[in-house]
């Protein structure tokens, strides 16, 4: 067991990023701690997020269940009035399809936020199993490589350490419109190659849409 923590642990974590969305199938690699399938959205699309998210701010979608034919018409209710709203639909129930051919998950979560702030602007580790994500109507989420994460010491009642914030050209961040699967802790022997990301980038207070979907189970 301890040979095999140890081997864990030095194996380099692999980073999959291509504009083929058959890239997103090498998240099951045992090194894949990242697969972003780069589709950056269209004028069109990105124009209607942000026009959407200017006028309607906060969770739009919190859901936790099965992918089934109600939850495709939730959300094409819920973009059906505005303009080019359909744009949006179709993104996020082409996200719900690849992610159910890739893990025929029984159970997801999918939260669909407008926001025009960072939720979670401190780097960390995600704690999830796996996580699709995307942003439509700015960039998405912020990450960094493993080699470029410096924790810090824990201090009283933290349970886990934090991330000294980065500097400004190792931190990357996924396209309007990207689709990205990264793995966290909870993914069997993936307790050390958890991507360690942060929400978007704000500037000026630019509104997106950003939706996640998680693999329950």
């Amino acid at each position: 067991m301890h040979a095999l923590l140890s081997q864990e642990q030095t194996v380099s974590p692999v980073y999959s990023i291509d504009t083929q969305a058959n890239v997103l199938s090498q998240i099951y690699n045992l090194n894949t701690v990242l697969a972003c399938y780069c589709c950056k959205s269209s004028w069109a699309l990105s124009t209607a997020a942000k026009k959407y998210a200017q006028h309607s701010q906060g969770e739009l979608i919190r859901y936790q269940g099965g992918i089934n034919p109600k939850l495709y018409t939730e959300v094409e209710q819920l973009f059906n009035k505005a303009a080019h709203g359909d744009l949006i639909s179709a993104h996020i129930k082409q996200m719900l399809s690849m992610f159910e051919v890739l893990f025929e998950p029984k159970e997801i979560g999918i939260r669909v936020i407008s926001c025009d702030h960072a939720i979670s602007p401190a780097f960390h580790k995600n704690t999830m199993i796996t996580r699709m994500a995307s942003s439509v109507g700015g960039t998405g989420e912020q990450w960094i490589e493993h080699s470029n994460a410096t924790f810090l010491p824990l201090v009283d009642g933290q349970l886990t350490h934090q991330i000294k914030p980065p500097e400004d050209h190792v931190i990357n961040h996924f396209c309007d419109g990207d689709i990205a699967i990264y793995k966290g802790t909870n993914w069997l022997a993936q307790e050390h190659n958890a991507l360690i990301t942060s929400s978007p980038a704000f500037i000026n207070q630019d509104p997106r849409i950003c939706i996640y979907i998680d693999y329950i189970c």
